[in-house]
């Protein structure tokens, strides 16, 4: 069986039980207006695919906010602040954690909401990206207070709030084999990622309500992950089961 095949029978079964599934795309680390910006936003345009774009409020450029005019239904997200690695020697990258003192991260991301929302008013949504998908428990417990309404990182979500008052929806498929040279992953894999969350939606072993995220970035793609992304879109367009949320719905149940 292909992966389309795959994808397509994942999809039957969810719809001979009358159901829906709930899909939503997510693309990290904008910061200017760049070709591969605007074949993302082509990209979503042709499909009618909401796409939640990740930005990097340090190197946020008014060249991003001019494309961002042109593109009304594409919701910003807050990606950290200057995905700067502040990890001791030996761990895995993290923002926000690492070395640096609770205080001067929250600061941080306090001073990234002001930038963003003066570089693009009424346009950034409350919630938080971190930058690779990873965050202290100590800082994710401070977001709510800092005004943020919801994270979004990787993996199934083992609950509904990764806090109190703070609702969680995370991406499941990632184009990108980061460790073997940055590249497509394929389909193959790719697909097996989406369809082993849908499939565990669907029986019952992950929440059910977390809608599936497809994780891009623009700025890595080769053909292959672009050519993915229009095959997936036109795929899940024309079954009846799928349905793409917008990042407000998806991420914040609104």
């Amino acid at each position: 069986m292909s992966p389309w095949q795959q994808l397509s029978a994942e999809l039957d079964q969810w719809q001979a039980l009358g159901r829906q599934a709930t899909l939503w795309w997510r693309d990290d680390d904008a910061v200017t207006a760049t070709p591969a910006l605007c074949q993302l936003f082509s990209l979503a345009r042709a499909h009618g695919v909401p796409l939640s774009l990740a930005v990097i409020p340090a190197g946020a450029q008014q060249a991003l906010a001019n494309e961002l005019e042109q593109n009304p239904r594409i919701a910003v997200l807050q990606h950290g602040y200057a995905h700067k690695n502040h990890a001791g020697q030996g761990e895995r990258a993290i923002e926000l954690g690492g070395l640096r003192r609770r205080d001067c991260v929250a600061g941080e991301l306090q001073q990234g909401w002001r930038d963003l929302a003066a570089l693009v008013p009424g346009r950034i949504l409350a919630v938080m990206v971190p930058p690779w998908n990873r965050i202290s428990p100590e800082l994710l417990a401070d977001l709510p207070g800092l005004g943020f309404r919801a994270v979004s990182c990787f993996s199934p979500r083992p609950r509904r709030e990764a806090a109190p008052g703070l609702w969680q929806t995370n991406c499941h498929a990632d184009l990108i084999d980061w460790r073997e040279g940055r590249c497509f992953r394929g389909e193959q894999r790719t697909i097996g990622q989406l369809c082993a969350h849908l499939q565990a939606r669907r029986c019952g072993r992950t929440d059910a309500d977390e809608a599936s995220g497809i994780l891009s970035h623009h700025l890595v793609h080769d053909e292959d992950c672009w050519r993915f992304l229009a095959t997936l879109f036109e795929h899940c367009n024309r079954h009846p089961a799928a349905r793409w949320l917008e990042a407000r719905e998806a991420c914040l149940g609104q």
